[in-house]
């Protein structure tokens, strides 16, 4: 019943609490994963609930894994677990290419649950047009709270984090990066419970004749030589961000 018209039941229509299930509410009910923020049009994701990875390509440093683990998960029973060698640096890196998204007012977005070592998590994205390549990266440094950004330049330019939230060991945390391919700049990301206004930011851009496709990598690092135990959970690509 439409919420301007009376209740036909044995009271007036509720003024603050109705009782329709919002699409939010509804996603979050049917199990869907992308609940954090709903903003775009979803064409992608993966929430590794399959029997196999293989939807993913990887580079691995040697002594590093990668695999579908039922200890953690966001959803549903399973995530996708990786695990560093003990050499500082050392890189398990997750990827994954698509065509390039008609509208490019691209968004990724995922969860992350640290359980082991120091890690440093990158969230990097190349892009091809067959004229051009344009790149952004997001990268979180554990071992000193601190977050960054790769500018034009290819450099790793800190941002200023706006509620200081910890990241928690063993607690999922989530992250999203949108772009806008066309203009080559960074629009937004959202970091935990905060957002943060990058459309003043430039992407790094050259000319590239490369095929178009877009590719996503995600990275856990070693940040100190030890271990590093990352979990992964609900990887998706939105096109039509705001």
């Amino acid at each position: 019943m439409s919420h301007t018209l009376p209740d036909y039941t044995t009271k007036y229509k509720l003024a603050k609490i109705f009782g329709n299930v919002d699409n939010a509410e509804l996603a979050a009910r049917l199990g869907a994963c992308s609940t954090m923020d709903r903003r775009g049009n979803l064409i992608w994701y993966d929430d590794f609930e399959s029997t196999a990875a293989n939807k993913w390509g990887s580079t691995i440093d040697p002594g590093g894994t990668m695999a579908l683990s039922t200890v953690q998960a966001w959803m549903g029973n399973q995530s996708m677990k990786t695990v560093t060698d003990v050499d500082l640096n050392d890189d398990v890196i997750m990827e994954k290419r698509f065509h390039l998204p008609v509208d490019r007012r691209i968004g990724v977005e995922f969860m992350f649950c640290m359980d082991t070592g120091k890690p440093t998590i990158r969230f990097y994205l190349a892009g091809y047009t067959g004229a051009v390549f344009f790149g952004a990266e997001i990268m979180y440094i554990h071992d000193t709270g601190k977050l960054y950004y790769w500018n034009s330049a290819g450099a790793y330019v800190e941002l200023t984090r706006y509620d200081g939230t910890y990241v928690n060991f063993g607690s999922w945390f989530y992250m999203k990066l949108v772009i806008d391919a066309d203009t080559k700049k960074y629009v937004r990301l959202i970091f935990g419970s905060s957002e943060y206004d990058l459309s003043a930011l430039n992407m790094r851009s050259n000319a590239d004749a490369s095929e178009s496709m877009l590719v996503l990598f995600i990275t856990n690092r070693a940040g100190t030589a030890a271990a590093s135990t990352v979990y992964f959970d609900n990887v998706i690509l939105t096109q039509n961000e705001p």
